[in-house]
C-alpha cells in the first residue's frame, strides 16, 4: 500500500485516552490528521505522512480547515466528565463543537463521521438491563443528553447525504475500572483492542447511511445486546470486562 492509498481520517481527541490507544494501533494502517488542543504527544504516532493540527471544535471556521480532503471523521473530541458543567464546557465542546465537526465534513465532501456517542445515552435504564444497542435514549445528565443531541445531528445530516455511526461508547479500559469497577460497570467494559477494531470497521464498512452501534466487549452480562451492532459491522469482540475484574457475572 502506498502513502497515497492509505485513507486519510480527521481524528479529533486524538491526545485523549481512545484517540491515543487508536492511532497507536491504525497509525500504519491510515494517515490521520491528528486534532486535539494539545498537540504535544501526538508525534509518537506509528506510520508516516501524518500531520498534525492544533482545534478547538467549537472554532467553526477551524473546524472547516480541519475537514479539508478528509475522507473519514472520527470524532472523539468532547468533554467526556458526566459532571461537567454546561454553560462553560458542554455548550461549547459537547454541542456547538459536535454542530461545527458535522457541518464542515458535510461542506468539506467527507464520506462519514464516526462520532462517540456514550452508554450515558441509555443510563437512566434500570442498571442490570440489556438493552438494544439503538435503545430509545434515556439520560439522566446532561453530559448524557449532549451525547444524544450527538446522535440527533448525525442524522440530521445524514440526510444531506453525509454517513454518520454513532458509536455509544460504554466503560473503556482506565485505571478507574481496574481500581474499583463494579458488575454493573463490567457490563458496560470496553476494551482498547475491542474499542480499535469497532473503530476501524466504523470507518471501513460500507452502505451505511445513519446508523447507532454499542461500544463495548463481549461481557458475560452486557449492557447492550451487541446483535445490531454485530449484524451491521461483523464486529466479534474478544475481551469481557467480568474477566477482567475477576467477579462472578452470575451475582
Amino acid at each position: 500500500m502506498t502513502e497515497s492509498d492509505r485513507q486519510l481520517i480527521l481524528l479529533t481527541g486524538a491526545a485523549g485516552r481512545i484517540g491515543s490507544a487508536f492511532r497507536q494501533a491504525c497509525g500504519e494502517q491510515y494517515r490521520f490528521r491528528l486534532a486535539d488542543l494539545n498537540t504535544d504527544a501526538l508525534a509518537d504516532t506509528p506510520g508516516t505522512d501524518h500531520e498534525i493540527v492544533r482545534l478547538d471544535v467549537a472554532d467553526a471556521d477551524a473546524c472547516r480547515e480541519a475537514c479539508a480532503e478528509i475522507d473519514t471523521v472520527i470524532h472523539l473530541a468532547a468533554d467526556p466528565s458526566p459532571e461537567a458543567d454546561w454553560e462553560s464546557s458542554l455548550l461549547p465542546n459537547n454541542i456547538r463543537g459536535t454542530v461545527n465537526v458535522f457541518q464542515a465534513a458535510h461542506e468539506a465532501g467527507c464520506r462519514r463521521v464516526v462520532f462517540a456517542s456514550s452508554v450515558h445515552a441509555i443510563i437512566g435504564y434500570p442498571p442490570g438491563e440489556t438493552v438494544a444497542d439503538d435503545a430509545p435514549p434515556r439520560p439522566t445528565n446532561l453530559y448524557g443528553a449532549s451525547k444524544v443531541f450527538g446522535e440527533a445531528v448525525a442524522s440530521r445530516f445524514s440526510a444531506d447525504g453525509l454517513s454518520g455511526i454513532a458509536v455509544r461508547i460504554g466503560a473503556y479500559d482506565a485505571p478507574w475500572f481496574h481500581e474499583h469497577g463494579t458488575a454493573t460497570d463490567a457490563m458496560a467494559y470496553v476494551s482498547a483492542r475491542d474499542l480499535n477494531d469497532l473503530l476501524v470497521r466504523c470507518v471501513e464498512t460500507p452502505d451505511i447511511a445513519y446508523a447507532i452501534v454499542a461500544g463495548i466487549s463481549d461481557n458475560a452480562r452486557k449492557r447492550f445486546d451487541l446483535v445490531r451492532t454485530r449484524e451491521l459491522l461483523g464486529y466479534e469482540p474478544r475481551d469481557d470486562g467480568f474477566n477482567v475484574l475477576g467477579i462472578d457475572a452470575t451475582r
